[in-house]
């Protein structure tokens, strides 16, 4: 839909929309980047880890208009998985390469809580991005299909009738599918179209720098630039290659503005086979999450929906990991929504979730790299194989590597671009 055809979307629910209504909604979501030594967000982070239910709608797709009952619940035999957004029902494999993609912003979810029923426009836009996934889906949207595709400017409006009942039927979700742990909310049912959920969601694809800045050296880590944007608090957090996690809570964030973490401190969080009382894991480190989220001004049911939705990434896919709420004027800074009408309060819960790659990491895949050749197995990478290699070619560079050496890291990054295994990790 072209830009001005969007703006008169808008511009007929704002003319439109009650100004009686009286609601709260909650948000919740995911910003996934992964950072280098420097401190450079890095590109390629478009690949999928969590396959979405088929009903989901795919970039530049609309609500389904059509008068048509929702199917009820029923115990069906298990559907296909549906393709990535990275697939070609979304962008060819050459638009993502010629883009720079820094953040998968992941699965937020917006719920409603209203005494009565009533009509609510939504206007969501992602300036350095685009939303590529969408249920209920919207009423106009920008890019789509048929516009260059850049990734920018990306722009939805959603039209929900927020409904009295919070129990009703809602189209089908396989039992390991993740999607549908956020419901497990005691939010409104919303309405768009014939389509029903729990709560509107999204997905998208974008780029922006966090404004806090992680860099290593030596295996230690330095935090800076906290004073901009300090956190409520931050998390770092290890998982081995057996999947279990241990969290280090760095309560120190929010009175200083640089903090260290010494290589002595990760070696010990790295170590699974002792504990310490400043080390926690299992159910307590799910505890220590959730208690964050609560703080951010979830309520108990939508923090606990969103810890079981995002588990496995935070606590159980190896690798060295920094978790942290954003900042509320930074989410509103990056991701811009509106509601007309406006709801009484809102409430926006982002997860800023960054990969670690240390130096030491770096040097020490570029020497396997360099003594492997051929033989060097992609695998090991894990799903962010993609950004961790465009760093190892840059250090590749900045060390005189071989020729030899830089052509194969050329040949494992075109690998990376079309595949990934979820389950491994570089660290």
């Amino acid at each position: 839909m072209p830009k001005k055809n969007l703006y008169l979307v808008i511009l007929s629910f704002l003319l439109a929309g009650p100004s009686h209504a009286v609601y709260e909604a909650h948000e919740w979501g995911t910003f996934t980047s992964v950072v280098d030594s420097t401190g450079k967000t890095l590109n390629g982070m478009y690949h999928e880890d969590e396959s979405l239910p088929d009903f989901v709608h795919s970039f530049g797709e609309l609500r389904k208009e059509a008068q048509l009952p929702i199917p009820p619940v029923v115990s069906n035999p298990p559907k296909p998985p549906r393709p990535p957004c990275h697939s070609k029902v979304c962008f060819g494999q050459d638009e993502l390469i010629q883009n720079v993609i820094t953040q998968k912003m992941e699965t937020p979810v917006i719920y409603f809580y209203a005494k009565e029923a009533q009509k609510v426009a939504v206007d969501v836009k992602f300036p350095e991005g685009i939303i590529t996934e969408t249920f209920p889906g919207p009423v106009a949207t920008f890019p789509t299909m048929s516009d260059p595709h850049i990734i920018g400017s990306g722009h939805s409006v959603f039209d929900l009738n927020i409904l009295q009942t919070k129990v009703g039927a809602l189209p089908e979700v396989n039992s390991d599918n993740i999607y549908g742990h956020a419901r497990a909310v005691a939010s409104n049912l919303v309405k768009s179209g014939v389509e029903q959920e729990k709560f509107l969601f999204y997905r998208g694809l974008g780029r922006f720098q966090p404004k806090i800045e992680i860099t290593s050296q030596g295996g230690s880590l330095k935090i800076a630039g906290l004073a901009k944007a300090r956190p409520q608090n931050a998390f770092l957090i290890h998982v081995d290659a057996n999947g279990d996690g241990q969290l280090l809570s760095l309560d120190n964030v929010k009175t200083k503005d640089e903090i260290f973490v010494l290589s002595q401190q990760i070696d010990q969080l790295k170590d699974h086979s002792s504990a310490t009382t400043l080390i926690i894991k299992g159910q307590q480190a799910r505890g220590k999450l959730i208690d964050e989220l609560l703080l951010a001004g979830l309520f108990k049911d939508e923090a606990v929906a969103m810890l079981n939705t995002w588990e496995n990434g935070y606590l159980k896919v190896p690798g060295l990991r920094l978790l942290y709420i954003l900042p509320r004027f930074e989410v509103d800074e990056v991701l811009p929504l509106n509601f007309t009408p406006a709801p009484v309060k809102l409430v926006r819960a982002f997860v800023a979730r960054m990969e670690i790659i240390l130096d030491t990491d770096e040097q020490r895949i570029l020497a396997e790299i360099t003594k492997e050749q051929s033989q060097f197995r992609i695998e090991k990478l894990g799903r962010f194989a993609e950004p961790v290699l465009h760093r190892i070619r840059k250090l590749s560079e900045e060390t005189l590597a071989e020729p030899a050496t830089i052509n194969v890291i050329d040949q494992l990054l075109k690998q990376a671009q079309v595949s990934f295994e979820a389950s491994s990790s570089v660290h």
